[in-house]
C-alpha cells in the first residue's frame, strides 16, 4: 500500500514538473513571436528646403529674358536609410519637362542653373525620396518674364571643320574661347580650353558624333590622347531639334531661337550622334552658355570630316 502511495506522489510531481516545463517553453515561444512581430519604427519623410542665402533665388520672382539665376535645394533624410532620388520638373507655359537625378546620401545639396526663358511663366518643382520610397514635400518656385525683356545679340562661328579620329590632316577638337581647331595632341595640352570634339563611332554605332571631353567616350577612340585621361574635362550637353530646319537656323539673327529651343543642362545628352547634313542641335555648356549647331557637310567615316556652324549667346 505504501509503495502505491509513493508511486502516485511521484507521478503527480512528475506531471507538475512536466507541465511547468511546457509552460516555460510556451512563454519562451510567445516572447520570441512577440519579438519577431515587433512593429518597425516609423520614420517621417525626408525634409527639403531652398537655400535662402543671397547667391540663390528662393522665392517667386520676375526676371528679364535671359537672366541667369541659381536655385539651390538642401535635402536631409529623416529615416535610417539614404536619399536615393531627386526629381526636378519645369513647367513653361504649360509645357512640362521632368528629369531625375540618382543619389545615395543622407544629406544632399543640388544647384539648378536657370536662364529665364521666353515663357511668360515658368514653375520649377523639386522633391526627393529615400530608399524606402518616402517622399518629401514638393518645393515650388515661379519665375515670371519681365515685360521690359528684349532679345539679345548672338555670337556666330561659321565653317567649323573637324576631322574624325583617324584624319591625319584636320584636327578634331575645338575651343569656343580661341575659335581654333586642334589635333588630339594639341588639345591634350590645352585641356581647359577644349569644348567640342568629333569622331566616328565604330563601337556603339553612333556614327558621326559631336561630343565634349566630359562625355563617356571609349578610351580606344583617341588612344593616348583620350579625354578620359584628362584632368580638366569641359562638358557640353545636347538635344536634337527636329522642328528646326537649316533655313530657321540661317534666319536666326538674335537669341530668340536659342532661348525658345534651349533646355536645362542636366536634361541634355552628352553626345550629338548619328549626325547628317541639315540636322540642328541645341546645346548648353557646363557654364550655362547656350547655342544652336547646324551640320552642313559630312565626308567619310573614321578618317572623314564634318563641317558645321554655331550660333550661341554672346
Amino acid at each position: 500500500m505504501t509503495e502505491i502511495r509513493h508511486s502516485s506522489l511521484y507521478v503527480k510531481r512528475y506531471a507538475k514538473m512536466h507541465i511547468s516545463k511546457w509552460i516555460v517553453i510556451g512563454l519562451i515561444i510567445l516572447f520570441a513571436l512577440n519579438a519577431c512581430n515587433k512593429p518597425e519604427p516609423t520614420f517621417p519623410a525626408p525634409s527639403i528646403e531652398f537655400d535662402t542665402t543671397n547667391e540663390y533665388v528662393s522665392g517667386d520672382t520676375t526676371l528679364l529674358l535671359g537672366t541667369k539665376i541659381k536655385i539651390r535645394i538642401k535635402a536631409v533624410t529623416k529615416s535610417d536609410v539614404e536619399l536615393t532620388h531627386l526629381n526636378i520638373t519645369g513647367i513653361r507655359d504649360s509645357v512640362l519637362t521632368s528629369f531625375d537625378t540618382g543619389i545615395y546620401k543622407n544629406t544632399f545639396d543640388y544647384t539648378l542653373s536657370v536662364s529665364k526663358g521666353i515663357a511668360l511663366k515658368e514653375e520649377w518643382q523639386f522633391y526627393v525620396r529615400d530608399r524606402q520610397g518616402r517622399k518629401s514635400e514638393t518645393l515650388r518656385i515661379v519665375l515670371l518674364k519681365d515685360s521690359a525683356s528684349i532679345f539679345g545679340e548672338i555670337h556666330q562661328l561659321n565653317g567649323i571643320l573637324l576631322g574624325a579620329q583617324n584624319n591625319a590632316v584636320t584636327g578634331g577638337f575645338y575651343s569656343f574661347e580661341t575659335g581654333q581647331v586642334y589635333s588630339p595632341a594639341e588639345a591634350t595640352a590645352l585641356q581647359p580650353k577644349i569644348n567640342l570634339l568629333y569622331f566616328y563611332d565604330l563601337i556603339d554605332t553612333d556614327a558621326h558624333t559631336i561630343a565634349s571631353p566630359g562625355a563617356n567616350i571609349d578610351a580606344s577612340v583617341f588612344g593616348e590622347f583620350s579625354p578620359v585621361n584628362w584632368s580638366s574635362r569641359n562638358t557640353v550637353r545636347f538635344q536634337p531639334k527636329p522642328n528646326l530646319t537649316a533655313v530657321d537656323f540661317e534666319k536666326c539673327s538674335n537669341d530668340s531661337l536659342i532661348v525658345t529651343n534651349t533646355f536645362v543642362y542636366a536634361a541634355g545628352n552628352r553626345k550629338a550622334k548619328n549626325l547628317a547634313p541639315g540636322i540642328v542641335y541645341a546645346f548648353v555648356t557646363d557654364t550655362d552658355r547656350k547655342g544652336l549647331l547646324l551640320v552642313k557637310e559630312i565626308q567619310g567615316t573614321n578618317e572623314g570630316q564634318l563641317l558645321f556652324d554655331i550660333k550661341m549667346e554672346d
